[in-house]
């Protein structure tokens, strides 16, 4: 009898599991790494466990240095509809500082829940849908960030620190067991320009967390006869946010980190579209720009031309304060329509 009703037991058990595991919530999304454009980086492993008890690797192809917050590999695996992640392992190798960097961490699951359900609009055809990737960028120190990404929206939902460690070369490079650790990575991060840079700057430790600092801005054009509608912000910090529709209209001030790309879309009277982009502000300009201000006020970033879209300016605007943005392009302008340059 005690064997029969533990048989039942455990089928009701199962019977609630699956349950539970079908009503879950899953979305479409896949994994993806990042690392800063001139410090070279490789996954040696990375997984993402899942709310149902499955898993994902982060992959990543050879070398990584995509650009801080920019999508590097993506590869095709597991259900397409996927539960969300709660935790991340990950463990790879900084090559220009010769080390490995190791770390397991909790993730906020309440916050990634609350994007995935709110989901995304794609502003070229006004489809809702949700984010599609979770981003894990990997920077020198042992800086760990993790993004959600989809349809021009990119929101950073952790920072989290690894800490160092060992991994031998034998279980790194198994075909190749002899080579020292230094031999490998110095082999690896052979790109030229990151050497330089290396030589001429250091590694900036910090530098990742001091892009995460906000400040209370949004942009606005001033130009005769022209209507703003549609503005793509990519920030230091690896965020990303597009307005247009009804976001555009409200254009609120809102806490962003500093800008390293925007670019405007507007209208004149007549609906021709322009677009004009900044790709990219000069870093050192922009910052100290931006440190100069009182970060306790409201920030404009105003694009100014003439009726003729010439006579073209962009500056930081406080109160009655006005500080010009020069280090830029300023014919960085093109009609959208025949999307070339004007």
């Amino acid at each position: 009898m005690n064997f029969k009703n533990n048989i039942i037991y455990l089928l009701l058990f199962i019977s609630t599991l699956i349950s539970c595991q079908n009503k879950m919530e899953k979305y479409k999304w896949l994994p993806t790494e990042s690392s800063p454009l001139l410090y070279p980086m490789n996954i040696y492993k990375g997984n993402l466990y899942l709310e149902d008890g499955t898993s994902v690797y982060i992959p990543c192809s050879g070398i990584s240095h995509t650009g801080w917050g920019y999508s590097g590999s993506s590869h095709t695996q597991g259900d397409d509809l996927k539960a969300v992640p709660v935790k991340l392992e990950v463990t790879w190798a900084s090559f220009l500082e010769n080390k490995f960097y190791t770390g397991s961490w909790e993730l906020p699951v309440d916050k990634i829940k609350k994007l995935f359900k709110e989901g995304t609009v794609n502003w070229r055809n006004n489809e809702k849908g949700t984010y599609s990737s979770m981003v894990v960028g990997l920077a020198p120190g042992g800086v760990v960030v993790v993004w959600m990404y989809g349809n021009d929206q990119q929101i950073e939902i952790g920072r989290y620190q690894a800490k160092e460690t060992q991994v031998a070369m034998k279980d790194y490079v198994p075909g190749n067991p002899t080579i020292s650790q230094k031999e490998y990575f110095d082999m690896s991060a052979s790109a030229p320009e990151a050497y330089e840079n290396m030589k001429k700057n250091g590694i900036p430790f910090g530098i990742w967390d001091t892009y995460r600092k906000k400040y209370n801005w949004r942009t606005s054009i001033e130009i005769p006869n022209h209507t703003l509608k549609n503005v793509t912000m990519e920030m230091y910090n690896g965020e990303m946010e597009t307005l247009f529709n009804e976001t555009i209209n409200k254009n609120p001030f809102k806490e962003r980190a500093v800008p390293r790309l925007l670019s405007f879309l507007f209208e004149d009277k007549n609906g021709k579209e322009t677009v004009f982009e900044v790709r990219y502000f000069d870093e050192e300009e922009i910052f100290s720009l931006f440190k100069k201000i009182d970060a306790n006020q409201p920030i404009e970033v105003v694009l100014q031309m003439n009726e003729g879209l010439t006579n073209r300016k962009l500056f930081l605007k406080q109160g009655d304060k006005e500080f010009p943005i020069q280090k830029i392009d300023f014919e960085n302008i093109w009609d959208l329509k025949k999307n070339k340059l004007k």
